[in-house]
């Protein structure tokens, strides 16, 4: 009885601790609430895929208006640059909003995402890339089957990252020297507090050549799911050296990843 009554003193104990613990370090609630935010963006963007894939599925149904179904797919979602539904072949059969329309007829079939999803028949979410519209992007795309269970295309969502994920944290606390940070797998930038750091890849910009910790750093945060990490930098205008913590998780759409790292200047005491 007296081993129970301790052993369950010291769980309620590490409970307390670890509670507190996380309550009194607001860069990793903030990575938190920043996942959970991204997350739930990209939740809602396959349920409005998914939902519109099966609706264009069910074409020719004369109840079914196709370009009304992309115009609503691109329609609550401001991160969007447009919509389109492409045939089995790769050819851009319908594009949203009316500016794009001029691209309706345009073969794709050469883009690797877009043979991709031919191949697979399945979801997929790209790395960036320059679309048709010369904008580098990244798109969102579903496979759509007829109601003999045959591909006859897909529908997408071309967007700029960085809107999605600017929309997904307003609101949110940032504490001084706080940073936010979205990586793609291959370590580039696809949103920055810092509108200057975006784009860049953290492992092959010359701009970070001299921070070997930054970059082995960077490394990690790739390779790595989640984790912690300092590195050392050079404070921009001086020879002043700070120290950064990092920390960070990842958020998932179908067949990929986006690296979500928060980074925090450290204090004296945290230094120690």
């Amino acid at each position: 009885m007296k081993f129970t009554r301790l052993f369950l003193f010291a769980a309620v104990l590490l409970l307390a601790v670890s509670t507190v613990s996380f309550a009194s370090d607001p860069a990793a609630i903030l990575l938190d609430q920043t996942v959970q935010r991204i997350s739930a963006v990209f939740a809602n963007l396959d349920k409005t895929l998914s939902e519109t894939a099966k609706k264009l599925g069910k074409a020719p149904d004369p109840r079914i208006d196709m370009r009304a179904e992309i115009r609503s797919l691109c329609a609550d979602k401001p991160y969007a640059i447009d919509c389109s539904f492409l045939n089995a072949q790769g050819v851009i059969q319908l594009v949203e909003p009316q500016q794009f329309r001029k691209f309706e007829g345009t073969s794709l079939a050469s883009q690797a995402v877009t043979a991709h999803i031919i191949n697979t028949k399945k979801p997929v979410l790209t790395d960036l890339f320059t679309g048709v519209e010369d904008r580098q992007a990244v798109v969102a795309s579903y496979p759509v089957f007829n109601k003999n269970k045959e591909y006859v295309g897909s529908t997408g969502v071309f967007f700029t990252p960085e809107v999605l994920i600017q929309k997904a944290i307003e609101g949110l606390p940032l504490g001084k020297g706080v940073q936010i940070d979205v990586l793609q797998r291959d370590g580039t930038s696809v949103f920055a507090l810092d509108p200057a750091q975006r784009r860049k890849n953290i492992l092959r910009d010359p701009e970070y050549s001299g921070f070997s910790e930054l970059r082995d750093l960077g490394a990690r945060i790739v390779k790595e799911p989640e984790g912690t990490g300092r590195y050392r930098y050079l404070i921009p205008g001086g020879q002043q050296v700070a120290r950064k913590r990092a920390l960070w998780k990842t958020v998932t759409l179908y067949d990929n990843f986006w690296r979500v790292v928060v980074t925090q200047e450290e204090t004296a005491e945290q230094k120690r």
